[in-house]
């Protein structure tokens, strides 16, 4: 992909960024502090961390609030305050795309980050707290919700979409990394960011090549579902084939993308830079001074939450 030295308003545009990110971290905290708040007043000493007196289905349905609330907010917002369309969120339906190439080669590519990530928490010791789910009825299903359903709708509308639809003018590397780098750090987990970072690089590729975010928004729903379901069958199944059916996952999908993308590339003559915008180097994004000290606030943040003492 032929790029150039500098695009004019990256600054800027890398400036709205940050700023929507952090919106979307202080919105989050803001609504839990609140919503434990409301919990106290109806019951005393309740809150989201302690929600004594509570049914977990009123707490997932809180919680799934929090997350649409979040993530609303901070689009809502640069769609009012930028240059940002509807129409630049590429809402769209996708031309002719290959789902089976693209599925396998994200699910490789994301595993591949779990498996990295699960060797940094056990040499680091950095195991952060379990998920846990119910067993099944409503507060599973509200569970999916807030885990798999929302983050692959709202979470593609709002980096994708929103983020990199601000980039976008700037050159697809820079409106590539951008949001996926502001993604990853969000999570404020490092296993999990650097997930995120790989899954967020190739979704914003996929959003660039297709023209739509809805691909991205199947890909990562397909990605959590997967999780949601390792997740249950470590809580619920038999040890020995919860354990059978990890493996073969974060072996069997990496494996497996390798080889797909090595016979697309050598065999098909595939190019993954092809359909793409030349633009601003990715280093360009830092010339940003609000990009700049959101993202290593961002980092410093991750790290203390991953390695402090429990």
């Amino acid at each position: 992909m032929q790029r150039i030295g500098k695009t004019r308003g990256i600054k800027g545009a890398a400036s709205w960024c940050a700023f929507a990110a952090i919106l979307y971290l202080l919105c989050q905290y803001l609504l839990q502090a609140l919503a434990s708040y409301l919990m106290g007043l109806r019951v005393e000493g309740a809150s989201l961390a302690n929600p004594v007196g509570y049914s977990q289905t009123a707490v997932n349905a809180i919680v799934l609030g929090i997350g649409i609330l979040s993530l609303v907010v901070p689009a809502a917002w640069l769609l009012g305050v930028t240059r940002l369309g509807i129409a630049d969120l590429r809402i769209a339906r996708p031309p002719q795309w290959s789902p089976l190439f693209c599925i396998i080669a994200f699910l490789g590519l994301t595993n591949l980050g779990n498996v990295v990530g699960g060797l940094i928490t056990r040499l680091t010791g950095s195991a952060g707290e379990a998920t846990a789910l119910p067993a099944g009825g409503t507060e599973l299903a509200l569970a999916y919700l807030t885990l798999c359903l929302l983050p692959a709708i709202g979470e593609e509308l709002f980096f994708r979409g929103a983020l990199q639809g601000l980039m976008r003018p700037c050159g697809s590397a820079a409106a590539i990394f951008a949001p996926a780098l502001l993604f990853a750090l969000l999570h404020l987990d490092l296993a999990q960011g650097i997930t995120a970072f790989l899954g967020g690089l190739f979704l914003g590729w996929l959003a660039e090549r297709t023209g739509s975010i809805l691909p991205c928004m199947l890909l990562h729903l397909i990605n959590n579902t997967i999780a949601f379901a390792d997740i249950y069958l470590q809580l619920y199944a038999p040890g020995t084939l919860a354990t059978a059916v990890e493996l073969a996952i974060l072996l069997g999908f990496p494996l497996l993308a390798g080889w797909l993308v090595w016979r697309a590339v050598t065999r098909q003559g595939f190019s993954f830079e092809a359909g793409l915008r030349p633009g601003a180097e990715i280093p360009a994004v830092f010339s940003s001074p609000a990009y700049t000290l959101a993202a290593a606030a961002l980092a410093v943040l991750t790290l203390w939450q991953s390695f402090r003492p429990n």
